[in-house]
C-alpha cells in the first residue's frame, strides 16, 4: 500500500483505504474547512482536475469517512 492511506477506527472496527486524493482531503480536515474550500485546494494541488468532478469527489470521500465514523458532520 505503497501510496495509500490506511484509516482505522477501533471503536467500530472499521478502516477506509485511501488513495492520494482522498488522502489530501484528509489531511486537509486537520483545521475546520467548508467542502467548498477543500475542493479548492485539491483543484490547486493536483493537475487537470475539473472542479466539478472535484467537487462531487469531496463530498463523497467526506461522506465515506462519516460512514465510518472518522470524521463528525458540522
Amino acid at each position: 500500500m505503497k501510496d495509500e492511506t490506511v484509516l482505522f477506527n477501533p471503536i467500530n472496527n472499521k478502516f477506509c483505504v485511501l488513495n492520494a486524493t482522498a488522502a489530501y482531503i484528509w489531511q486537509s480536515l486537520e483545521h475546520p474547512k467548508t467542502a467548498q474550500e477543500i475542493g479548492a485546494a485539491v483543484t490547486k494541488h493536483f493537475a487537470n482536475v475539473a472542479m466539478q468532478q472535484v467537487e462531487k469527489d469531496v463530498l463523497q470521500t467526506l461522506t465515506d469517512l462519516r460512514n465510518i465514523e472518522c470524521v463528525a458532520a458540522q
